[in-house]
């Protein structure tokens, strides 16, 4: 499958950036925004958004962190959203 991930940073007044990011070719494509600390590498950026991206596609029900969480779950994954289109 050939898909691209198109992706774009600010930087926030906290020193974090913020990653917005969309897909091209995907048979779902997505778009999102993550948030990444200032020494986190683009690599590690676009491994997590698409390790995101690939759980999303493969799966009938991908659950992510959102405003509605009843409960604090410590998840290594949980400064990303992500959306379909």
């Amino acid at each position: 499958m050939d898909s691209k991930l198109k992706l774009s940073s600010k930087k926030l007044k906290s020193g974090k950036f913020q990653v917005n990011f969309s897909t091209i070719g995907l048979s779902q494509e997505c778009y999102g925004y993550m948030l990444a600390e200032a020494q986190t590498s683009v690599n590690e950026v676009i491994e997590k958004i698409n390790r995101h991206v690939y759980a999303m596609q493969s799966s009938d029900r991908y659950y992510q962190r959102n405003l509605f969480s009843l409960s604090k779950k410590k998840v290594s994954s949980g400064s990303i959203m992500i959306f379909k289109r």
